[in-house]
């Protein structure tokens, strides 16, 4: 190749290389729909009227209670927890029920001048959870 014919071939591509550097490429995209869209919830609700029956109190030690309560009206719930509240500050988890049930009997440890309330939880496979209102309290 020739001296002349490279020096034409480089100034060829020296041009051509400006132009199309000035030339840059643009794309734009919309899109447009209509509609609305909503998503929803279930709140989980707490058993309510809780109460708490003294059985007995069979010994210096124990309280025999019946603890009822009207179901939760959630759906998708899988029981209820009930916990005992005494009022040194104790709590304690004294039993679980399915959906089906609305009381559980159970002893609880009574402490001398203490007294209980109860509460029930709804509980669900998912992990949420919903405590009532407790009880009255009961005393030996």
């Amino acid at each position: 190749m020739s001296t002349a014919r490279r020096a034409v071939l480089v100034l060829v591509l020296a041009v051509s290389t400006v132009l199309a550097g000035g030339l840059a490429a643009e794309a734009s995209f919309s899109e447009s729909v209509g509609g609305s869209t909503s998503i929803t919830t279930n709140a989980i609700t707490a058993p309510t009227g809780v109460t708490a029956v003294k059985n007995s109190c069979s010994n210096a030690r124990w309280i025999d209670v019946t603890i009822s309560w009207q179901p939760s009206p959630s759906a998708r719930i899988n029981g209820y927890a009930v916990t005992a509240y005494r009022s040194d500050g104790q709590v304690t988890m004294v039993g679980t029920t399915g959906t089906g049930s609305t009381a559980l009997r159970t002893t609880v440890d009574k402490l001398t001048g203490a007294s209980t309330v109860f509460t029930v939880t709804t509980t669900t496979s998912y992990g949420w959870t919903a405590e009532s209102l407790s009880s009255a309290s009961i005393t030996c």
